[in-house]
């Protein structure tokens, strides 16, 4: 069984890092056609920038459209950050302080993930506004909602060695495998884990390029309509 998620998890790693090229290759086609273009071509002004960055950090866009959503959708995306930094100490030695100094806060946000994200879907489900999202992301909403509500369930019913837990990560970090922990609830949240790694959508780490962009083409136009 330990065999078996190794191998899985080695062949998502793979995976995930041809996917990761695969999209860059893609992102620096797009630029260099994006170079050629007359539209939006200038250089990027600090008021861009900062533009840029607040619709990316603070959804202001979906802000606009629904307050409810984006209070959701915010509250999601920085409960998981902490989650995920939490999760550091599990792949670092030593643990830097930073990460220790936030478990407690780590603790907290494990709960309000679930919260938020069983909000996002009954919202996406019953909006009238919303036909437009596509079964792939209920996918990623499924996927993360069950892969929080194991992490809790592991943390609060089903504890699993923290010392096995960490031996088995950094192993496969380093080649060097170590034996699967004894604990079911750790071998599902592992794999769902794994799940989320596979069909992780890259188009996130190109928000704020996709974003700079915007705000040039749209500066750009603006500059083009209103030429005398």
């Amino acid at each position: 069984m330990g065999k078996i998620i190794v191998l899985i998890a080695y062949l998502v790693y793979g995976l995930f890092c041809f996917r990761f090229l695969l999209q860059v290759f893609l992102w620096y086609r797009a630029a260099r056609q994006q170079a050629l273009s007359n539209v939006g071509s200038g250089n990027i002004s600090l008021g861009m920038f900062i533009a840029a960055a607040l619709d990316v950090i603070f959804f202001r866009r979906l802000f606009s459209t629904n307050k409810l959503l984006w209070a959701a959708s915010w509250t999601f995306h920085l409960s998981f950050l902490i989650v995920f930094l939490r999760h550091l100490r599990y792949v670092l030695n030593p643990v830097p302080d930073v990460i220790i100094f936030m478990q407690p806060a780590g603790v907290v946000a494990g709960y309000v993930l679930p919260c938020s994200l069983f909000l996002i879907l009954i919202m996406r489900m019953v909006g009238n506004g919303d036909r437009y999202v596509s079964y792939y992301n209920f996918f990623l909403i499924g996927v993360l909602l069950m892969l929080s509500l194991t992490g809790l369930l592991m943390r609060i019913y089903f504890q699993a060695d923290l010392i096995d837990v960490k031996d088995f990560i950094t192993g496969i970090l380093v080649f060097k495998p170590d034996v699967l922990p004894d604990s079911l609830m750790f071998v599902i949240h592992f794999l769902l884990a794994l799940l989320l790694i596979a069909f992780i959508p890259f188009h996130l780490f190109a928000a704020p390029i996709v974003s700079m962009e915007a705000r040039k083409r749209e500066e750009g136009l603006g500059m083009v309509l209103h030429e005398k």
